[in-house]
């Protein structure tokens, strides 16, 4: 895909991954649709896009609520008439023992990194389907490959993230819809340090960058449509935190 002028959703893009997915997209021209759940962060967080002159729209959205999903691809489509790649960057899922993991974590994990996917998905998918393709970029995890001690729910989401894009590869490569997994370890982001360890600040030298995720999905977008890559896995040189 020449990504100049393409217009492309990024969920989650108020922090992390997604936000450094946007910046480097930014970079190579792309019309942005960023979404996350608040506006006020959302704003702030991409005020500095600005200045790279890249066309962009910003849509508060929460990826479990089938409104807010049809509503933001219904922005994509009014502000740039198409939608040429959906990146599902948003996700949630707090570490917990499986005693510990009350029905509200296993609700909210599920709900934010399997059922939001979903919803986004089939309502991007409806606008290509009518344009004739696109293209659906899923940020993964290695949790969707692998067990993660206390992170039973985490990894039921990821694992089933796998098996929702396998499926689709399937159902819908015919119609020149193409789907793609990005599946990193532990990615150094404020989210990380919160979530896992305090001493996080420490080793996260270490860890894989924001940027290099972002990389990877530029690199993704950028391949030729008759190429069909499954999966990008990324790891580092067997950090302390190279896992989920």
């Amino acid at each position: 895909m020449e990504l100049k002028n393409k217009t492309i959703i990024i969920t989650g893009a108020s922090s992390g991954i997604g936000l450094e997915i946007a910046r480097t997209l930014a970079a190579e021209g792309v019309k942005l649709v960023l979404a996350a759940r608040s506006m006020d962060k959302l704003e702030n967080a991409t005020a500095d896009l600005a200045a790279t002159g890249a066309p962009l729209i910003v849509v508060p959205t929460d990826v479990t609520r089938p409104k807010d999903c049809q509503g933001l691809v219904h922005a994509a489509v009014d502000a740039f008439g198409v939608v040429d790649a959906l990146i599902n960057s948003a996700g949630y899922g707090p570490p917990a023992s499986l005693l510990d993991t009350t029905e509200e974590i296993w609700d909210s994990t599920l709900d934010s990194c399997l059922k939001g996917v979903y919803l986004m998905t089939r309502a991007a998918v409806a606008v290509m389907l009518e344009q004739g393709g696109g293209t659906v970029v899923n940020i993964s995890s290695n949790a969707g490959k692998y067990g993660y001690e206390n992170r039973s729910a985490y990894c039921a989401a990821k694992w089933g993230l796998h098996g929702f894009t396998e499926a689709l590869r399937v159902e819908l490569s015919s119609r020149n819809i193409r789907f793609h997994l990005i599946c990193p370890g532990a990615v150094a982001t404020p989210w990380w340090e919160t979530n896992h360890n305090p001493q996080a600040e420490a080793t996260k030298d270490k860890m894989i960058q924001p940027a290099e995720v972002a990389e990877a999905v530029r690199w993704v977008l950028a391949q030729p449509e008759r190429l069909q890559i499954d999966e990008i896995v990324l790891k580092t040189q067997r950090s302390p935190w190279d896992e989920a």
